[in-house]
């Protein structure tokens, strides 16, 4: 799969998804910080990437409607800890069975996902 990491993901997580072989984009790894929410959705609509992030702006399905991207997981995990982020979504991608997540939001949490 392809992602494009929002800036305030932790560089691990980056690092563990490329582990896993999918093509990740990172906007800390760019030095795109403080881009617009809007610039990017733009980019990953462009480069055909799902957004993963903890901005629970991309959940406003009214602003970015999730049928217009290659998908957006929304990451509300509180405290943020790097293992329990690590772990989720360890889990989603074992358990989603679709190929791509495309024209989907997936609400990430500790203890699963849900899909809008």
């Amino acid at each position: 799969m392809r992602f494009l990491i929002d800036e305030n993901i932790f560089p691990n997580i980056t690092s563990y998804l490329r582990s896993l072989g999918h093509d990740v984009k990172s906007i800390q790894e760019e030095g795109l910080f403080r881009i617009t929410d809007d610039k990017i959705v733009h980019m990953a609509k462009d480069e055909d990437r799902t957004i993963i992030t903890f901005d629970k702006h991309f959940g406003n399905v009214i602003k970015y409607p999730p049928s217009d991207t290659a998908g957006i997981i929304h990451i509300r995990i509180h405290p943020h800890l790097l293992h329990d982020v690590l772990t989720a979504i360890g889990n989603l991608l074992k358990k989603y069975e679709s190929p791509t997540f495309s024209g989907k939001l997936i609400v990430l949490s500790k203890n699963g996902y849900r899909i809008r």
